[in-house]
């Protein structure tokens, strides 16, 4: 048996016909033309070749302005658009680099690496080191280790200070300002 695709329901402009209020206070581009039935509303607008279109339903009465419909949905998709955009870039993500305590030197500057990658990228580093072992017997060894990281890369600062979590040492290391 085959489903059919989800389809999302459209949203009913409230235009005209589909202004569920008998009286609102109505607008245009003048100003207010005051509370009036909504025969008389769309009257108006035909008058003009425009749209009877509710702006805020919460009112009392509600309000509702007279203007071309097409045009003024098309403006407010395209500003959704834009703050939907500046909302995306103005997100901080925050990237996980793990350590051991025993890391090669090798290892340690490809990760510190990455971390000045990240930071230069606007995001934060989330530090971790995970103890196996006997390791979690010298737990001091792990701070000395964040405090390697938070000297080597230039212009940073904790978020978020190291501390145990368990078996882990967990730090957010963030750029300066």
């Amino acid at each position: 048996m085959m489903r059919r695709p989800f389809r999302e329901k459209k949203e009913v402009k409230m235009i005209n016909r589909n202004i569920p209020y008998k009286m609102l206070r109505i607008i245009d581009d003048q100003g207010q033309l005051g509370v009036m039935t909504l025969d008389k509303a769309i009257y108006t607008a035909r008058h003009r070749d425009l749209d009877v279109v509710l702006i805020n339903a919460k009112a009392d009465p509600p309000v509702a302005k007279i203007l071309q419909a097409s045009k003024y949905f098309y403006e407010q998709k395209k500003r959704e658009k834009e703050a939907a955009k500046k909302q995306r870039e103005n997100q901080i993500v925050v990237k996980e680099v793990q350590f051991r305590l025993n890391i090669d030197t090798n290892d340690f500057e490809t990760k510190l690496r990455n971390i000045e990658r990240f930071l230069s990228k606007g995001n934060k580093v989330k530090c971790i080191i995970r103890y196996k072992g006997r390791e979690n017997a010298n737990k001091q060894v792990g701070f000395e280790l964040m405090e390697k990281i938070l000297t080597t890369v230039e212009n940073t600062e904790w978020d978020s200070k190291p501390s145990l979590n368990g078996n882990r040492l967990i730090g957010i290391l963030t750029r300066k300002e």
